[in-house]
C-alpha cells in the first residue's frame, strides 16, 4: 500500500479545534494515510492532558496516523536556548509537552527549530559558546525523557540563517548525540533558497540522520535577495512538489536511503489563511496533493528497488 502524508494545517493554523478537526477530515476525505501535526509550531502554546487526548481520538476518528509533530522552539518566557536559565528550564518543559503530544497520536519523530542568533555570533566566538552551552544542556536534560518515550527529534534546515552556522550545527549536534535522539528535517523549501549552490546538500551529508521531511517547492530567489528577511519568507512558497525548481528524483533517492519511517511528509499551503470557494476545490486541491504524494512514495519505493538491485 502506498501511504501519503500532509501537514494538519495546510490552509490554515488557527487554534480553534474546528478548524483542526476540519482540516484532518479533509485530508482523510482526500486519501491521505498520515499526516505531520504542525498546528501550534510556534510561540509558547502547552497542550493540556486532555487536549492531547482530544487530538489523538480526532486522528483515529478520521482514520488517520499520527506521523510526526512539528514542535515549537518557545518564545520570550520558555525558550531552550535562553541564556535565563528559568526561562531555559521552561523551554525544556515546552519541548517535552511535544514529546508527550507523540506519545498521544502515536507519532516517533518530533521537528525542531532551532534558530541560531547568528548576528550575535559574529560579534565574538564566545556569544556563540554561550548559546550551545543553553542549547546542550536543554538537550542533555530531555535526551532521556525523548527516549523513554520512543520519540526522535529532527532539527529543521532553515531560513534567513547562513548556510556556514547551519552546517556548524548539524555538526556539533551531530557528534555530541548519538543517532537514537537526534537528526535532520530535510525542508526542501528552505534548501531551495538557502542553499543555492547544491539543494541537497543536507541530504548528501546528512541523509543518514534524515527523521523526517518538510517537502514542498519554490521558485528559489534572487541571490543578491538573500539578506531581504521581506523576500526570503515570501519566497517560502509550499507549493505542492513538482512545481518549482526541486528536482524530486534525486530527493527521492536520499529518502530512500535514509532510516526516516516513510511516508515522507509534505508539508504545503493550500490557498493558505483563504477561504475556499466550496468543499469542492478543496477536496480537488488536497486530491491532486494526494496524487502528487503517491507519485513520489513510488519514486521512493523504486529507487529503493534499484538500489538493492546494484548492491
Amino acid at each position: 500500500m502506498l501511504e501519503t502524508s500532509i501537514n494538519t494545517d495546510y490552509n490554515n493554523d488557527l487554534h480553534d479545534w474546528s478548524s483542526m478537526e476540519h482540516q484532518i477530515c479533509c485530508l482523510a476525505e482526500a486519501g491521505f494515510t498520515h499526516t505531520q501535526w504542525i498546528h501550534d509550531w510556534s510561540e509558547e502554546y502547552m497542550y493540556s492532558k486532555s487536549e492531547m487526548f482530544q487530538a489523538g481520538a480526532v486522528l483515529k476518528h478520521y482514520g488517520v496516523k499520527g506521523h510526526s509533530v512539528h514542535a515549537t522552539e518557545g518564545g520570550s518566557r520558555k525558550d531552550y536556548t535562553n541564556a535565563n536559565e528559568y526561562l531555559r528550564l521552561a523551554g525544556a518543559d515546552l519541548l517535552k509537552n511535544r514529546i508527550d503530544l507523540c506519545k498521544h497520536i502515536g507519532a516517533k519523530v518530533m521537528v525542531l527549530h532551532m534558530q541560531l542568533p547568528f548576528q550575535e555570533f559574529e560579534k565574538n566566538d564566545s556569544n556563540m559558546e554561550d548559546y550551545y552551552r543553553q542549547v546542550y544542556r536543554s538537550f542533555d536534560e530531555i535526551q532521556g525523557y525523548a527516549k523513554a518515550a520512543g520519540v526522535k527529534i529532527a532539527l529543521e534546515n532553515l531560513l534567513l540563517t547562513p548556510m556556514k552556522y547551519q552546517i556548524d550545527k548539524y555538526e556539533r549536534i551531530f557528534d555530541r548525540y548519538d543517532e537514537d535522539f537526534i537528526g535532520l528535517c530535510y525542508d526542501s523549501g528552505h534548501a531551495s533558497i538557502m542553499s543555492q549552490d547544491n539543494y541537497y546538500i543536507f541530504l548528501e551529508k546528512y541523509y543518514d540522520r534524515l527523521y523526517a521531511t518538510h517537502l514542498q517547492d519554490t521558485d528559489s530567489i534572487a541571490p543578491d535577495k538573500l539578506n531581504d528577511a521581506q523576500a526570503v519568507v515570501m519566497a517560502d512558497a509550499h507549493r505542492v512538489p513538482f512545481t518549482g525548481v526541486l528536482d524530486w528524483n534525486q530527493i527521492a533517492r536520499w529518502v530512500a536511503k535514509a532510516p526516516m519511517d516513510l511516508p515522507a511528509d509534505f508539508e504545503v499551503g493550500l490557498k493558505y489563511g483563504e477561504a475556499f470557494e466550496s468543499h469542492e476545490e478543496e477536496i480537488n486541491l488536497l486530491k491532486d496533493c494526494h496524487e502528487r504524494a503517491l507519485r513520489f512514495h513510488q519514486m521512493v519505493l523504486d529507487a529503493k528497488t534499484s538500489e538493492c538491485v546494484e548492491m
